[in-house]
Formats: C-alpha cells, sequence, structure tokens
C-alpha cells in the first residue's frame, strides 16, 4: 500500500489545496453576491458562466496539454483560478462576475482533468480502485472543508477571497517540483447524445436532470439559507450537510442498485429528492428541520449522477466506457448550465425557494421517467451488470479513466486492442 500512494502522494496534496480553494469560491461567490443585492437572475447567470466554463475546459484543456505540456498547463489555470478570485473581491460587478466565473469553472475543470490523467498513469488495474477511492475521499474532505472556512471570515471582505486564492496558488508548487513523468495527454470529449440517448434513455436522462437540479442547488442553495435566515456559518452548515450526505448515502444506494433493477433505485431516489425539495419549500425556516430536510435532499441529490452513470454503462461495451462516461459529464454540465436560469428565474416569482421547486420538478420528473422505462425496455440482467462506483460529483472526463471500471478498457488499450478514447 505504502509503494502505492507514496509517489502519488504529491498529486493527493495538490488535490486538497485545489478543492479547498473550489470549495471555498463555490460558496463564497453566492453568498457574497447576495450581500450585495445582486438579483437570483444574476447570481443564476454566475452559475451558467460556471458551467459552461468547465464545458469549455473539458474540451480545451487537452489542446493546451499537447502544445505545452502538463506542468505548464497546470501552471496557467491554477493562475487564472487565483487572480480570477482576487478579482471578485476587487471588482464587485455583475458583468465582470460573469466572466470570472467562466474563467473559474474553466480553470477548475482544466485542473482537475490534469491532476486525474497524472493519476491515472501512476495507478495499475490492481491499485485503481483504492486509489480511486482515496482521491474521492481527499476531493469530499477537502470541497466541505472549504465549504466550512465560510465560518471564520467575513464574506464581504477581501480575506476569503485572498486566503482561496493563496490555496491555488500554494497548488502550484508541489506539481512544478514533481519528478513524476508527464502522462499521456487525455483526449478530448466526444458527445453524442443521439447514441447516448439511445444506449441507456434513464442514464442520460439521468446525467441532464441531475445537472439540472444539482447546478440550482450549488448556485442559489446558499442564497436561499441567507433569505431564510441562517447566519454565515448557517449558511456554509446548510451547504455542506447536504454534500456530506450524498456522499455517504449514495454507497448503499449503489450497492441496493448492483442486486436489483437500477431504474427502481433511481426512480426511488428521485422521488425521495422530490420530496425532500416540497418539503424544504412548505416547511424551510431557521434551525434544526431544514438541515435534516437539506440533509435528506442531499442523500438523493448527490446520489443520481453516480447511479445514472451505473445505469447507462451497464447497457455499454467496456470499450466504450470512457466515452460514454464522459458524454454523461458534458450533459451534467449542459444542465448545470441551463438549471441556475430557470430556478433563478422561478425564485423571483416565489421567493428564494423558487430553487427547491424546481429541484423537486426535476427529481420527480426523473422519477417518473425511471419507472416508465421500466415497461419499455427489460432489466439489464446481474451478470452483466458493473459494479456501482460512486461519484457524489462529477470532476472531469479523466476521472472515468481512473474508475476502477475502466479495467477493461484499460486493458484493451494496452493489447493494443483499441485506442484510447
Amino acid at each position: 500500500m505504502k509503494n502505492t500512494f507514496l509517489p502519488i502522494s504529491v498529486l493527493l496534496f495538490t488535490t486538497l489545496l485545489m478543492y479547498m480553494g473550489a470549495g471555498q469560491q463555490g460558496i463564497l461567490v453566492p453568498v457574497r453576491a447576495g450581500l450585495e443585492g445582486f438579483s437570483p437572475l444574476t447570481i443564476g447567470l454566475f452559475g451558467t458562466a460556471y458551467a459552461l466554463g468547465f464545458i469549455a475546459g473539458c474540451y480545451l484543456i487537452p489542446v493546451s496539454l499537447r502544445r505545452v505540456g502538463h506542468i505548464r498547463t497546470y501552471g496557467v489555470v491554477a493562475s487564472i483560478a487565483a487572480v480570477g478570485i482576487l478579482l471578485h473581491g476587487l471588482l464587485v460587478h455583475a458583468e465582470v462576475w460573469f466572466v470570472l466565473r467562466f474563467a473559474a469553472g474553466f480553470s477548475i475543470a482544466g485542473a482537475a482533468m490534469i491532476i486525474e490523467s497524472w493519476l491515472n498513469s501512476r495507478v495499475s488495474n490492481e491499485t485503481r480502485g483504492s486509489v480511486f477511492s482515496v482521491y474521492m475521499i481527499v476531493y469530499l474532505f477537502a470541497v466541505t472543508s472549504g465549504q466550512m472556512s465560510l465560518v471564520a471570515f467575513d464574506p464581504m471582505m477581501l480575506d476569503l477571497f485572498a486566503v482561496s486564492a493563496i490555496l491555488f496558488t500554494l497548488a502550484l508548487i508541489p506539481t512544478s517540483l514533481t519528478k513524476l513523468p508527464a502522462p499521456e495527454v487525455p483526449a478530448r470529449v466526444e458527445l453524442n447524445l443521439k447514441h447516448l440517448f439511445k444506449l441507456s434513455p434513464v442514464g442520460a436522462a439521468g446525467a441532464f436532470m441531475v445537472g439540472m437540479a444539482n447546478g440550482s442547488f450549488g448556485t442559489l442553495g446558499p442564497v436561499y439559507a441567507q433569505e431564510t435566515g441562517f447566519d454565515t456559518s448557517g449558511v456554509a452548515l446548510f451547504m455542506s450537510l447536504a454534500l456530506v450526505a450524498g456522499a455517504l448515502a449514495q454507497w448503499p444506494f449503489g450497492k441496493l442498485s448492483d442486486q436489483i433493477d437500477r431504474r427502481i433505485v433511481i426512480g426511488s431516489v428521485g422521488a425521495l429528492g422530490s420530496v425532500a425539495g416540497l418539503a424544504i419549500v412548505l416547511f424551510g425556516a431557521p434551525g434544526v428541520v431544514t438541515l435534516g430536510l437539506v440533509s435528506l435532499f442531499g442523500v438523493a441529490a448527490f446520489s443520481l449522477y453516480g447511479l445514472s452513470v451505473a445505469h447507462a454503462n451497464d447497457h455499454a461495451e467496456s470499450s466504450d466506457f470512457i466515452m460514454v462516461s464522459g458524454g454523461l459529464l458534458v450533459l451534467f454540465g449542459i444542465g448545470s448550465a441551463v438549471g441556475p436560469l430557470v430556478s433563478a428565474a422561478l425564485s423571483m416569482v416565489m421567493t428564494s425557494s423558487g430553487v427547491f421547486a424546481f429541484t423537486a420538478a426535476m427529481h420527480g420528473a426523473l422519477a417518473l421517467f425511471a419507472f416508465y422505462r421500466m415497461s419499455q425496455r427489460d432489466a439489464v440482467p446481474d451478470e452483466e451488470k458493473d459494479d456501482f462506483v460512486g461519484f457524489a460529483r462529477p470532476t472531469s472526463p479523466e476521472a472515468a479513466v481512473l474508475d476502477p471500471r475502466g479495467d477493461e478498457h484499460m486493458e484493451a488499450k494496452n493489447d493494443g486492442d483499441g485506442p484510447r478514447v
């Protein structure tokens, strides 16, 4: 085990620093935007800009890697992230923030792709599962601790913007000094909507609808908590509880879905998310009840993406695993771009609780669609299923390569049976 993790410890430390900074800015920007009096629609546009930048990064970062390599490209994206978050605190203008959120999405997608491709180059099929698990634990801890750091600083001051920039800057040091050889350049993501929907209608619809719901929650959830009456520490706890609850709950849901028709689990979890969202709309108020309800919401919201990916890959050939997972990530990103705008418009009609009315509609629609599809197509036989692997949130297309379910694909690549997708 020591021989497995010691060579990649520098990459895991970089992951920790990077996602702590990402977690900080992810909650700080909508909180500060709410305090500055930006409208829900404007804040929704910030979420859309971030998602569009994320998609752009998935497509364009491989081009930079081919031209200048991993270390230089990582230096560029980390610098963009650090400068961008500082400019948020110095230039509080909606038009500027829209550009900065696009840059943030681009740089974080690029940084994740670089780190994950580096990790992929350092693992074998035998160690991929354990490395993937540790990577996801580091990711979850970093994002959660980054969100909770909001309690230590006044969001109206420059301090937390500066701390986030420091973390992104520090993340440059390990990668700049590493002796690890540069990995193979990842390919750009391919998106074939017709193929994905034909292959797995529930998987494709799930990735898109979960993107709609989770993008809305990530962008406008902090604003809802603010306007409901939570103080700064309450807002941080509100958002963190949802993520942690979902990350923990996806494992029992996933293991259950390995044993029965996954569409039953997807439909049931979607229904749970819909009920939780409606309950927040009806009963939300500062206190333990709302924190409990948002935890229940997170149980569903942050479990559904992993279930959707697993269901889609049950229908895919092993050689298509990476392409399918990358396409689903882009569908998630498209949903994350559209969702904040729709939920923001709804929030302007029915106050900030509109975000949870929207997530309830998305989760409910996914549940109905999953149950409907059960009448249209037989379940995948148990012996043909891939084992469930959890994703609280998608990070980059390279996570699909690190995913232990990609073993057969990697073996095919190593045997010369097919190119890396």
